[in-house]
């Protein structure tokens, strides 16, 4: 499990005065992106060994506002032989109301965009995604 803080940007807030549905996918990415860092080699061919988002879930649970303290909490799920779910949470840390404000998963399709075709999650992602399960 990872936990990286968010700044939340004034472009982030729509007329409603709370951070706009769309951005919480955003803020899912970097902690994936976080993850990613962790699960592959500095230098990579992601053409050989990439991934595809096939799926992307929130779950909102009460708004995020400009000046709320906010971080992404991100989890390997369910690990298959050719994908994995990651797991996450946007939680308020100050503000007026602390909590889950949404929650996510997204499945991720281990491919290979050479040969235009999936592949088995390789055994060094697999065991960095088990020590990543909650």
């Amino acid at each position: 499990m990872r936990t990286i803080p968010i700044q939340i940007r004034f472009s982030d807030v729509d007329m409603a005065r709370h951070v706009h549905n769309a951005v919480y996918l955003q803020w899912f990415e970097l902690a994936r992106m976080e993850i990613l860092r962790e699960v592959t080699p500095p230098v990579h061919d992601w053409r050989s060994e990439g991934l595809i988002l096939a799926r992307n879930e929130v779950d909102y649970r009460m708004p995020v506002h400009l000046t709320d303290g906010i971080e992404a909490v991100a989890w390997c799920g369910a690990l298959g032989s050719k994908s994995f779910d990651l797991h996450y949470k946007i939680q308020r840390t100050t503000g007026p109301k602390p909590g889950v404000c949404a929650e996510g998963r997204s499945v991720m399709v281990c491919f290979n965009y050479i040969a235009e075709t999936t592949i088995s999650i390789p055994s060094s992602w697999r065991t960095a995604l088990e020590a990543l399960q909650k």
